[in-house]
């Protein structure tokens, strides 16, 4: 009975790892999300995507989104969709991540946000660095780097200036 059930987590890993791959999530973080080994997960990449992954360490902020006004409003939807799909599943995190970015890229298929940058926004929000709120004036969405200083002043929809008591 252990071994079935040993070897259905196994498989569990092995199918996460295969779905993280096909949204060419980075490979630090398929190793952080499953217990394969990088050097499997490196082949596997390979050989499904027919190119080497991205590896390197992942970043351990998403400042850098503040400097391109598309990808933040890209990073809000997709704040706002997790944020929607989490309040709703109790499926584990990753998976809620995966059905947001998903339901992302059907929502704006010409949308530039990637896997990696969509898991550290989740996360991100989970440890409370970022915090989704609304624009008082207009009641957009809108995403604040909570400690950064490059966090946006204004809302990307309405340009109102934001009130940043935080």
């Amino acid at each position: 009975m252990m071994e079935a059930k040993k070897m259905i987590k196994t498989l569990k890993q092995y199918q996460l790892a295969i779905t993280l791959i096909q949204r060419q999530a980075r490979i630090a973080v398929i190793v952080r999300e499953t217990t394969i080994s990088r050097e499997l997960i490196k082949a596997t990449y390979k050989e499904i995507l027919g190119r080497s992954g991205s590896s390197g360490p992942i970043k351990e902020s998403i400042r850098g989104l503040t400097h391109n006004v598309k990808r933040y409003e890209e990073a809000t939807l997709f704040a706002k969709i997790f944020r929607a799909i989490e309040a709703e599943n109790s499926h584990g995190e990753i998976d809620n991540v995966i059905q947001a970015f998903d339901f992302f890229k059907i929502s704006l298929p010409s949308g530039s946000l990637d896997f990696t940058t969509a898991w550290l926004v989740a996360r991100d929000l989970r440890n409370k660095k970022l915090l989704m709120t609304e624009c008082c004036h207009c009641y957009s969405a809108v995403l604040i780097i909570l400690g950064s200083e490059k966090s946006l002043e204004r809302c990307c929809v309405c340009k109102a200036a934001l009130k940043t008591d935080l």
